[in-house]
């Protein structure tokens, strides 16, 4: 006799703020949650990232590719996944300002959102003649950068390269897609600081996952403010 097989998994909807576009998605199962903890003690962020991927194609049906996903919303779409698969909440350790005592923080994943881009176009002039076109970066994007190893700087260099959707001119625009890469790799180091600066600001304003919390510290009362950002932090 077979053993029964359980199909009734709730699924829901979420908004991806970025995309603007509605993803229906179930809570992960076991088998996928098993994928994660092996990945997360692999302590490989690279292997890490591959799961976090093939959890979200699996629970949002095959309809969301991933990898091509603007890093911020896999790292919210997952977060949704995490709430609903787990629980809602979280528990935090950060330590307080004052004396350094860890403290056990519950954070509501519900009610993390991502934070505006500061930055909403994505068109750079770098002279009065020449600019770039950026994207947002992606999970393949990330993924390529830290399967090179190469070391942190030039892992963040590769990131901004592949983020270069064109560049132009008075004459006309090249898309990145058509250059080879070494080209545009060739046209970032060609930049001086101040143009350099320009792309970063667009990096520095991405949007991200943020969450503002408090606590007083359990050994001294002193009363902490803080912000957390980004995926792992909300798993510390």
């Amino acid at each position: 006799m077979s053993l029964p097989i359980i199909l009734n998994t709730p699924s829901y909807e979420v908004e991806l703020p970025l995309s603007k576009k509605t993803v229906k998605y179930r809570p992960y199962l076991v088998k996928e949650e098993k994928l994660l903890m092996m990945a997360m003690e692999s302590q490989d962020q690279k292997q890490i990232l591959r799961a976090v991927q093939e959890i979200i194609e699996a629970c949002t049906f095959g309809e969301v590719k991933a990898k091509t996903l603007p890093t911020a919303e896999l790292e919210l779409l997952f977060l949704k996944l995490r709430s609903k698969s787990v629980g809602e909440t979280t528990q935090v350790g950060y330590e307080c300002k004052n004396c350094g005592t860890k403290n056990e923080l519950v954070v509501n994943l519900e009610a993390v959102e991502l934070t505006q881009a500061k930055k909403t176009d994505s068109k750079i002039l770098l002279t009065d003649k020449v600019g770039v076109i950026m994207k947002f970066p992606t999970a393949d994007d990330v993924t390529r950068a830290i399967g090179s190893n190469e070391g942190e700087v030039k892992n963040t260099f590769a990131i901004i390269t592949s983020c270069i959707e064109a560049i132009f001119d008075d004459n006309g625009v090249y898309e990145a897609a058509n250059l080879e890469r070494k080209e545009v790799e060739s046209f970032v180091d060609s930049l001086n600081s101040q143009q350099f600066k320009k792309i970063q600001e667009f990096f520095e304003g991405l949007p991200k996952l943020s969450h503002d919390a408090s606590f007083d510290c359990v050994n001294c009362g002193t009363h902490n403010k803080l912000v957390i950002e980004g995926l792992q932090a909300f798993f510390v």
